[in-house]
């Protein structure tokens, strides 16, 4: 394994041979079996080098989820385009991050779902991504953040993005463009969801209520369909 170097001399860790070799270890031997001390010496990184760039197994698993982040950021500040446009933009940026890495990506899934510690991690992916989102959506429609509206928003964009990331995740042989197609069909659904909501205020008959009732167990896409089909019927009232 090549050992690269910096400026000044100061070793440059190489992260994605880092995570390929973890992903690799974790495979072969588990999760919680693999040690930093395995995965330095199968990346060719020393053991000092290995921690200081990565403070557990954990990061090294979620490595560059960080970086994506901040680019999904970016992209949210800098963006010309009306708000539900750039949010999905932002949303297809991430899916496009998993299928473009799939060496990491699908054993990643893998592990996460045999691990709840790794899920929680996920989960608190997740949930920075919804909050970003809402943020956003909440200061382009000039309401406060927390606004419920934009958290509803967010939310159901989630739902629907996560939606299609499984189905690739359980079928990745499916091809990446036709992967994306139903990404866009889900974001048109969630537009008819979310675009009624969002400019509510002002509008001629956007004084009503729209109240969706649904069973207690029922999953997010099946809650997102039911609500999308809600304000459609309310639209024709």
């Amino acid at each position: 394994m090549e050992r690269s170097g910096g400026r000044g001399g100061q070793p440059r860790v190489p992260t994605r041979e880092v995570v390929l070799a973890a992903v690799r270890l974790f495979t072969e031997n588990g999760f919680e079996a693999t040690t930093m001390d395995q995965i330095a010496a199968d990346s060719g990184v020393s053991r000092r080098s290995l921690f200081r760039r990565f403070g557990s197994k954990e990061d090294i698993l979620f490595a560059g989820h960080d970086e994506l982040f901040s680019t999904v950021a970016g992209y949210l500040r800098a963006s010309p385009d009306e708000p539900l446009t750039t949010v999905f933009a932002a949303a297809r940026l991430v899916l496009q991050d998993y299928l473009g890495d799939p060496e990491v990506t699908l054993p990643r899934y893998r592990l996460v779902r045999a691990h709840p510690r790794l899920r929680d991690r996920e989960v608190a992916m997740t949930a920075r991504y919804q909050a970003a989102f809402s943020r956003y959506l909440a200061r382009q429609e000039g309401t406060e953040s927390g606004s419920p509206v934009a958290e509803m928003a967010a939310a159901s964009l989630i739902a629907a993005h996560n939606h299609v990331l499984r189905g690739w995740l359980r079928d990745p042989e499916q091809d990446g463009q036709e992967v994306l197609a139903r990404f866009e069909e889900a974001m048109d659904l969630v537009r008819r969801v979310a675009e009624p909501m969002l400019h509510a205020e002002g509008g001629p008959g956007n004084d009503r209520v729209l109240v969706a009732v649904y069973p207690g167990g029922i999953g997010r896409e099946e809650l997102l369909r039911r609500i999308g089909a809600a304000v459609q019927e309310s639209g024709r009232v």
